[in-house]
C-alpha cells in the first residue's frame, strides 16, 4: 500500500485558492459543430495549484444556434445553472434549465446547454479530475466525415 506522497499518486494541496472569472483567460468554442460557448476554468490543475476537482464557470450566448449533435467525455459532470434560461439536452432528451437548478451528467452521455432565454445561460460546471486537460472529449458531430461515394 502506498501513501500520499509517492511518485505513483498527485500532489495533496493544503493551502485556499481564491480566483474570480475576471482573473481567468477567456475559453471558447464557435463552430456549427460545437455551437457557441465560451468558459473560464476557475479551478483545476491546468491553471491552479490545486488538483481533484476541476470547476468553472460557462456562458452560452443569447441567440446561439445549438450545435447537430452535443459531445462527450470520459468523467461524469456536473452543471449549475447560474443565470439564464435554457435547456440541457442529454442523449437527445431536452430538460429545461434556470437559475438554481442542477444537473448530473453520467460521463460517456451525449449532451449540450442551450440558450433559450433572452440572458446569456450561466453555469457552473464541475469534473472531478485534476486537470481539464485530462478530461477527454468526443464531439460525434465531427467524427462523420465526408460522405462517401
Amino acid at each position: 500500500m502506498t501513501g500520499y506522497g509517492s511518485a505513483m499518486e498527485s500532489p495533496v494541496f493544503r493551502h485556499v485558492v481564491v480566483r474570480h472569472i475576471d482573473d481567468c483567460p477567456t475559453e471558447e468554442w464557435t463552430s456549427p459543430t460545437r455551437g457557441s460557448v465560451r468558459w473560464w476554468e476557475l479551478f483545476g490543475g491546468d491553471a491552479t495549484a490545486t488538483n481533484e476537482m476541476t470547476v468553472g464557470i460557462a456562458e452560452v450566448p443569447v441567440g446561439s444556434t445549438p450545435p447537430p449533435r452535443g459531445h462527450s467525455h470520459d468523467a461524469t459532470e456536473i452543471y449549475v445553472i447560474l443565470s439564464g434560461v435554457g435547456d440541457v439536452i442529454i442523449e437527445g432528451t431536452a430538460t429545461a434549465v434556470r437559475e438554481g437548478s442542477a444537473v448530473w451528467i453520467p460521463e460517456g452521455l451525449e449532451h449540450y446547454a442551450h440558450n433559450t432565454g433572452s440572458a446569456p445561460l450561466r453555469l457552473l460546471y464541475m469534473f472531478a479530475r485534476d486537470k481539464f486537460s485530462d478530461v477527454t472529449y468526443s464531439f460525434p458531430g465531427e467524427d462523420l466525415g465526408p460522405a462517401e461515394n
